[in-house]
């Protein structure tokens, strides 16, 4: 038994580890049971997390299949990525260590005028209902961190997202929105509750090694759970995903220095690779053509190279 105040930081606890859409059941009791440091029993926190994950199920079932707000937030960190401004989400667990980090995020070879970040402590609020605070600045004393501000809130309301922002550079940038995220596979799986397959699905494996975050064996998702992944890939080099329709034809791609985004379908028979640097709206489109018509049409971009394989 619990009591009341101490059973709402137990649900507030889950419903937040079920909005970030990181970690499965089994982690996510073991968390909170931690988190309460053992003055709540393992079969109340258990019963807690099945009625989470539950409502979550419910609650992303209605779901339309538009982006949501955290996914329209990590889209416009990616079109500043490009742009110069590096973007990181849920970075660090507070402001202090984001902004004494962030340079460690500047990608080599590419020019950067400034950065843009939400650390942890930031997301779990915004996970709460609380909305969500953005720090900002730049690299060079001399640049102008107003400048970064102001290109930060266009590329967040290019995304469709509303901001609230003075101008003044002691502000933070804030936006009122829910963080959810899309839980997939077994991600979304609780006790006794079988897995329910999209029909439209794919097969996805990827890595974000900034991050430490990936799914090595291929698991099968929603064109609208791997788009979250897609814009969530931090633009390192290296950082890949890869998916599959249900005849067996694969897209993936791959973040490289610039950065620049490199898509491609492989073709083992001639033991080599066609594709072409994208944006990501152009790959997401891609895969989505792969999710609902299982078809290739990444050469309707036009201008695709033969890689060969060694």
């Amino acid at each position: 038994m619990v009591d009341g105040s101490l059973h709402s930081l137990l649900r507030e606890h889950v419903g937040v580890a079920l909005a970030r859409a990181e970690d499965d059941f089994e982690t996510i009791v073991a968390d909170a049971f931690e988190h309460l440091d053992g003055k709540a029993d393992r079969a109340t926190v258990d019963r807690v997390a099945r009625e989470g994950f539950a409502a979550y199920r419910e609650e992303q079932r209605g779901w339309d299949g538009g982006l949501l707000d955290a996914e329209r937030l990590l889209a416009a960190f990616r079109d500043l990525d490009l742009s110069g401004i590096v973007a990181r989400a849920d970075f660090t667990c507070c402001h202090s260590c984001g902004t004494a980090e962030i340079a460690g995020e500047v990608p080599g070879g590419a020019p950067v005028t400034g950065y843009v970040f939400c650390h942890r402590q930031d997301v779990d609020a915004a996970a709460r209902g609380e909305g969500l605070f953005l720090s900002y600045g730049t690299f060079d004393e001399e640049d102008d961190p107003a400048e970064i501000g102001r290109r930060t809130v266009e590329a967040l309301r290019g995304r469709g997202l509303t901001v609230e922002w003075d101008g003044e550079v002691t502000t933070r940038i804030q936006l009122p929105l829910v963080w959810r995220r899309r839980r997939y596979a077994h991600l979304a799986r609780s006790p006794g509750v079988p897995e329910e397959v999209p029909s439209d699905g794919i097969t996805v494996t990827f890595c974000d090694y900034t991050r430490d975050r990936g799914e090595d064996d291929p698991v099968t998702m929603s064109f609208e759970a791997f788009r979250g992944l897609l814009y969530e890939l931090v633009p390192a080099d290296d950082n890949f995903i890869t998916c599959q329709g249900r005849s067996g034809d694969v897209v993936q791609g791959i973040w490289e220095e610039g950065p620049r985004f490199w898509l491609e379908t492989p073709d083992p028979g001639a033991r080599c690779s066609y594709g072409r640097w994208t944006t990501l709206d152009e790959a997401a489109a891609v895969v989505r053509a792969l999710a609902r018509d299982d078809r290739v049409t990444l050469g309707d971009l036009g201008g695709l190279e033969t890689v060969t394989w060694t």
